[in-house]
């Protein structure tokens, strides 16, 4: 597939050193900022970071996939993210001390470590090599919420949930064989729509489609990624 400016390439990052607080830090700091931080689990459903509520610590996944979402005025939900193994959740509320600005759900069982506001600012006090490279990914992180907003002011439903697949099938996909990618984390067609601004119906019409013209399949609670160039260029058209 041809690289295009903020597209997903089809590749899993390494889950064990990702997200913007982990990602941004060498190894060594990396495991020195775990060992502040104390051993959580969570089940599945429960939203331990509520939107509003005051951003006193940050989770950083061990195991498990965490939906971060936000309430709507007309009472619906909109998913911002899926966070995964390595990712760290609350940081933008732990860093600025403001209250948090979306909830954060376990969509499956959760593992992780619970990391204090104080521990976190002390630790890039002292190393400013990592503090300047956590302010890095904030801006990075600014640029695509930017990009995303967007999206879906500009674009039609179709490239909208065409870029969603693509970026879960990057994040969560596992290659089969015959060069397919599967996406087993179990996201449904109301989670699409909730993901990219699209109604479950259109979710499932455009789901259809390119099943019939075999760029995907779903195979129960799964999708199956069968033509990744023909996806590419549902979620970036010519023109």
């Amino acid at each position: 597939m041809t690289d295009r400016p903020g597209r997903a390439t089809h590749t899993r990052p390494d889950p064990g050193h990702g997200g913007l607080l982990l990602g941004a830090l060498s190894r060594p700091d990396a495991r020195a900022l775990c060992a502040l931080a104390r051993p959580v689990r969570y089940s599945a459903g429960h939203t331990f970071f509520t939107e509003g509520a005051e951003g006193r610590t940050v989770l950083i996944i061990d195991s498990g996939r965490v939906e971060i979402s936000v309430s709507l005025a007309d009472g619906r939900r909109r998913i911002l993210a899926q966070l995964g193994p390595g990712s760290a959740v609350g940081e933008m509320a732990a860093l600025d001390g403001r209250p948090r600005r979306a909830n954060a759900t376990a969509a499956v069982d959760v593992t992780g470590r619970l990391l204090d506001r104080g521990r976190l600012l002390q630790f890039l006090e002292s190393r400013p090599q990592a503090a300047r490279a956590v302010i890095e990914a904030l801006c990075a992180r600014l640029r695509l919420t930017s990009e995303a907003a967007t999206d879906r002011a500009t674009l039609e439903a179709a490239p909208r949930l065409a870029r969603c697949l693509a970026r879960l099938f990057a994040d969560w996909g596992k290659p089969v064989d015959g060069g397919a990618i599967r996406l087993d984390a179990g996201f449904s067609q109301s989670d699409l729509g909730d993901m990219c601004g699209v109604a479950r119906e259109t979710v499932n019409r455009h789901l259809r489609r390119w099943e019939a013209e075999g760029i995907l399949r779903r195979d129960g609670a799964a999708f199956v990624l069968l033509d990744p160039d023909g996806l590419d260029s549902l979620a970036y058209p010519a023109g």
